[in-house]
């Protein structure tokens, strides 16, 4: 964060209760009932961090979205400058190819307009789109046996080299990825044939099992930075496939701190698999809201999902840990085998750790927020990267 940002403050133990502060400014102070906050303080770190208040409340710190923005404040502010990374957004199943189309869509005006002759010169000649939209067979050069002079050659060796010039400089691109070369040349011809292909070389499309693939763009992109093999690339990313819960550590992995992570699944107990997978895993995403689509995958309503432990079991707990101090003070008092009650103490402390990560004694907290009944058309969650501290040590070291 730096001099001008504007943050939000959420406390820790209920994200519900907020802070919007004013453009951070050396000696500027966030006052409160929660206690103050000096703008020093706020200065210099990343979002997802946690800071404390005078009365030792903790916050955690986050860049407001647009929609937050404007719900905040109907104040302009100055815009921040261009992120020196593209945009990268990863679609993990590609299907018909209509969201790919929307993304492309979304993202066009952040690059510049492709070479025309480049772009022709790139199709495939086995398929290629007729007007309609479908697509349909073409006959190779090689095949009609034209003989190539040196000035085809030419014109295609500095086509293809005004392509890939391009592609390297452009600052969004949608990467689709399916598991079925069919799905994504259809999804390909779709987005080729909506206005001449217009969105089209804003999107790569690949065809590939979606973990493995950030497996091979890891490989590919760090392979000159030995100090951080896994460096993150993605800027956010959209899980829409059957068992997605299985990809969300790879995608997780590649996400940038602050990125979001959508997940689409017909129901709502899949979005529920998929929490409780962060939760045991120790996957650094943190649920940003859960919501049930409305016919037509528009409108909808939010859902209050979250983990829970039973008061009997959290008393359970409290009384279990305490007898074993109490064992563990008598043990050292008597100064008998004290080496071996410590050793079995923490053995016991990290087999309740494992448990708890494992889920044992954790409910799940899931009821529709209040709001107007709707037709259910799947249900999204939404994450958000949180900073992994084991890739800013190893990118310091």
């Amino acid at each position: 964060m730096t001099v001008g940002d504007r943050l939000i403050l959420r406390l820790k133990q209920d994200p519900s209760r907020e802070l919007f502060t004013k453009p951070l400014k050396y000696g500027n102070i966030v006052q409160s009932k929660w206690g103050s906050i000096p703008h020093d303080s706020l200065i210099g770190l990343s979002s997802r961090d946690i800071v404390a208040s005078s009365t030792s409340r903790e916050f955690r710190v986050h860049t407001p979205t647009l929609e937050e923005y404007v719900t905040l404040t109907p104040r302009l502010v100055t815009p921040s400058a261009l992120n020196e990374r593209p945009l990268e957004i990863l679609e993990a199943g590609t299907g018909h190819g209509s969201l790919t189309l929307h993304l492309a869509r979304a993202v066009h005006g952040a690059n510049s307009e492709p070479p025309v002759e480049a772009l022709e010169d790139s199709k495939t000649p086995k398929e290629k789109l007729s007007e309609d939209g479908a697509c349909s067979k073409t006959v190779s050069i090689s095949d009609e046996a034209v003989p190539e002079t040196h000035a085809a050659l030419d014109t295609g060796v500095s086509s293809a080299r005004a392509l890939q010039e391009w592609r390297v400089s452009r600052r969004a691109v949608i990467h689709t990825v399916d598991i079925l070369a069919a799905y994504s040349q259809h999804a390909e011809g779709i987005v080729r044939g909506f206005r001449q292909g217009i969105y089209a070389a804003n999107v790569d499309f690949h065809v590939a099992n979606v973990s493995k693939w950030i497996d091979e763009q890891f490989q590919i992109r760090n392979v000159n930075d030995l100090k951080v093999p896994r460096k993150p690339f993605l800027s956010h990313a959209i899980l829409d496939l059957p068992g997605s819960r299985d990809h969300i550590t790879y995608v997780a992995s590649a996400l940038h701190t602050d990125g979001i992570l959508i997940v689409f699944n017909p129901s709502l107990t899949q979005i529920l698999d998929c929490v409780k997978l962060v939760i045991v895993e120790g996957v650094p995403l943190w649920l940003d809201k859960v919501v049930e689509l409305g016919t037509g995958m528009t409108g909808g309503r939010e859902w209050d999902v979250r983990t829970a432990k039973p008061r009997a079991l959290l008393k359970a707990e409290k009384q279990r840990k305490e007898a074993e101090l109490a064992a563990e003070i008598v043990t050292e008092a008597l100064d008998h085998g004290s080496h071996n009650a410590r050793n079995s103490t923490v053995h016991d402390e990290d087999q309740s750790q494992t448990l708890d990560r494992s889920g044992t004694g954790w409910e799940m907290v899931c009821r529709p927020k209040v709001g107007e009944r709707v037709v259910g058309g799947g249900f999204l969650g939404v994450w958000r990267k949180m900073a992994d501290r084991s890739q800013v040590v190893e990118s310091n070291n």
